[in-house]
């Protein structure tokens, strides 16, 4: 009987962790959206930073998307203006369709974004300028045998 007793508890304890970390994930990505607005962010710039980390955490991000769609999903311009600050080397399109698919937003939003930033050239952070073309002059390097026209 004992023995049955700690299987029950050690079942229930199995099924309902998933839902308190879940919950507790919530809260966490509320937090930082908390955090966010006291600095000043919107929603969709509060995404664009998370998913634009030079270290990006799918994981998180997945949560702050979700988040933010779940925000947003009564408004259909910001749904897009969330979609269109996801960076897409952090989160792909199929995840983002199955979040605005799940909380019953029509899934083609998802696709009419990303063509739009690949029209406009958008598409997440803009990359930094590339450093400068060859340089013109300087000789071998050696310090011997340069010659100069001055």
């Amino acid at each position: 009987m004992k023995m049955l007793k700690m299987t029950v508890v050690a079942l229930a304890v199995a099924l309902l962790a998933p839902v308190a970390m879940a919950q507790d994930a919530n809260s966490d990505v509320a937090g930082l959206y908390a955090t966010a607005q006291a600095e000043g962010q919107t929603l969709p710039e509060f995404v664009g930073k998370i998913t634009s980390l030079k270290t990006c955490n799918p994981k998180l991000a997945e949560k702050v998307i979700e988040f933010a769609i779940e925000q947003a999903k009564n408004d259909p311009a910001l749904v897009e203006e969330v979609l269109r600050s996801v960076a897409n080397s952090c989160v792909d399109d199929d995840t983002l369709t199955a979040f605005v698919v799940g909380l019953g937003i029509d899934p083609t939003v998802v696709t009419k974004v990303r063509q739009t930033q690949t029209a406009g050239g958008g598409g997440g952070p803009t990359p930094a300028n590339p450093p400068g073309g060859p340089g013109v002059g300087g000789g071998g390097g050696s310090g011997s045998n340069t010659s100069s026209s001055n």
